[in-house]
């Protein structure tokens, strides 16, 4: 099988994910192989060089019957979803490669036992509405600190270390100032895509877990495989809870 469209990182996720899905139902058998040499494009230097291989370990055909995945499913609550058995086939088509899991582990050894609090701003608020700042800092609030923020939008931090000053956070990833229009891309795009994908995976084995509506809110879910001390802030409703 081969997949060739998605965007950013999550979406490329998606929709391998949701491809290997489809395939599997309209055929009665998981794929053989996937290639994803296609995906992943604006992380690329050259438009010809393959990341796929650097970003996703080894696919494997998954044992389990196709569970689905929607697109539509990173905009619900995730309590809703068989995260259990998503994870689990997530994990033999997405599986993050051993150069990512390497990564991730030097994020959750600086992690440690913090509340991890995801905060996906800028253009994504094209697809749905920004939780408000005060609504995100009052539900971490409401779970307990020490914090760990990950964002990329700045104005996000600064409000939120002015609640919480001792909150960790990394420079590795970069944020920019908000703006609806614009994504976060460094020069160096392969190496953020890698770093991105590792720090996914690190807090998505966070003790505890608070995440944006969104691919990058749905995929440390699948990564941590249950939703387990994880709670959501969700634009639409502007709310949170536990799930």
């Amino acid at each position: 099988m081969i997949v060739t469209t998605g965007t950013g990182l999550t979406s490329c996720l998606s929709v391998r994910l949701h491809d290997a899905h489809t395939f599997a139902r309209y055929h009665g058998y998981w794929p053989t192989t996937i290639d994803s040499s296609k995906q992943f494009d604006i992380y690329k230097t050259n438009p010809s060089d393959r990341i796929d291989t650097l970003l996703l370990g080894e696919y494997r055909q998954p044992l389990l019957p196709p569970t689905g995945y929607d697109h539509g499913w990173q905009y619900g609550w995730y309590n809703e979803i068989d995260v259990q058995n998503l994870s689990r086939i997530a994990l033999d088509v997405c599986r993050p490669s051993n150069n990512v899991l390497a990564k991730a582990a030097e994020y959750r050894n600086n992690i440690g036992d913090a509340t991890c609090v995801i905060y996906r701003g800028n253009d994504k608020a094209k697809e749905i509405a920004p939780v408000d700042y005060s609504t995100a800092i009052e539900a971490a609030s409401a779970i307990g600190g020490p914090f760990f923020v990950q964002t990329d939008e700045q104005e996000f931090l600064e409000a939120f270390l002015k609640s919480h000053p001792n909150t960790g956070y990394t420079d590795e990833l970069p944020r920019i100032k908000r703006n609806n229009d614009r994504y976060v891309m460094p020069t160096d795009r392969t190496t953020f895509a890698l770093k991105f994908n590792a720090m996914l995976w690190a807090l998505g084995q966070a003790k505890k877990l608070l995440v944006t509506t969104g691919n990058t809110g749905i995929w440390p879910v699948i990564y941590r495989g249950h939703t387990s001390n994880v709670w959501q802030l969700h634009g639409t409703h502007q709310t949170w809870k536990k799930l």
